[in-house]
């Protein structure tokens, strides 16, 4: 068939002409034709499959570098494997979000102060053998989850003790995690001095609420966090419902007079 106008294709194809625009700036959609005089951009009618292919995947938030994958894919199986991927992900990210709105009623129903009980008491030093591994603040629950797998899948961690994560008491965009068990030899040392821990029963994302009585408490007794923070997974995630997840958190305090002792 002919060539047609840029506005007569974008109904067919049920898009704004500011969109099929903005796609051929991407270079997701370019025109059959341009006229060298006017500038007017012409379609072809086979293009408006690939424009409502382009426009599904970002109304999808796809991103624009595995839209451009799914539209080079030389096959069908190909594509099939990209959009697999994107399946995973927006399921994962479901989850995410669910997590989040779970998290919201969580703190919106919690009483004014937390049902937590605060301990704090003198440890001596400590030694962690594990992995390190790179976790984002925007996705902590996720990454973790990953580094914790990664450490169990690679067996670097002796006996069957529960896994402990060590975090900054601070969070910045990206950090260094921690995650391993306790070992005379391992090559990581938690610093001794008094500790402030709480238990946590519920989903690993309504951790946040554990944090807020732990150091809440500490600021009220007049004592000072110093870090780390560690998470100490009591129960194991892949037999355990997310209500019925136990896990201790504690962070090191300063000792009195002193500005603490730093992680090695």
């Amino acid at each position: 068939m002919g060539l047609m106008p840029i506005g007569e294709f974008a109904r067919l194809a049920r898009l704004t002409v500011k969109a099929v625009r903005h796609y051929d700036v991407e270079g997701l959609l370019v025109p059959a034709a341009v006229d060298p005089r006017s500038g007017y951009r012409y379609y072809r009618t086979e293009q408006v499959r690939t424009a409502m292919t382009i426009a599904l995947l970002r109304g999808l938030d796809v991103p624009l570098p595995v839209v451009r994958q799914v539209l080079a894919a030389p096959d069908d199986a190909a594509v099939a494997a990209v959009l697999a991927d994107q399946r995973d992900r927006l399921a994962a990210e479901l989850v995410r979000r669910e997590q989040a709105l779970r998290t919201l009623d969580a703190l919106r129903e919690a009483p004014e102060r937390m049902p937590y009980a605060v301990a704090i008491a003198e440890r001596g030093p400590a030694r962690l053998a594990g992995r390190h591994g790179r976790v984002r603040a925007c996705a902590l629950d996720a990454d973790t989850g990953a580094l914790c797998r990664a450490v169990l899948r690679a067996g670097v961690v002796p006996g069957r003790a529960p896994l402990v994560a060590v975090f900054p008491l601070d969070l910045v965009d990206e950090f260094d995690v921690l995650v391993g068990v306790p070992a005379p030899d391992g090559d990581a040392a938690l610093p001794g001095g008094p500790w402030a821990t709480t238990l946590h029963v519920g989903p690993y994302p309504h951790l946040p609420l554990a944090y807020t009585a732990l150091l809440e408490h500490v600021r009220e007794h007049g004592h000072r966090a110093v870090g780390p923070v560690t998470e100490t997974y009591l129960t194991d995630p892949s037999a355990t419902g997310p209500d019925e997840l136990v896990t201790r958190v504690a962070v090191a305090l300063a000792p009195d007079g002193t500005n603490g002792t730093a992680v090695q």
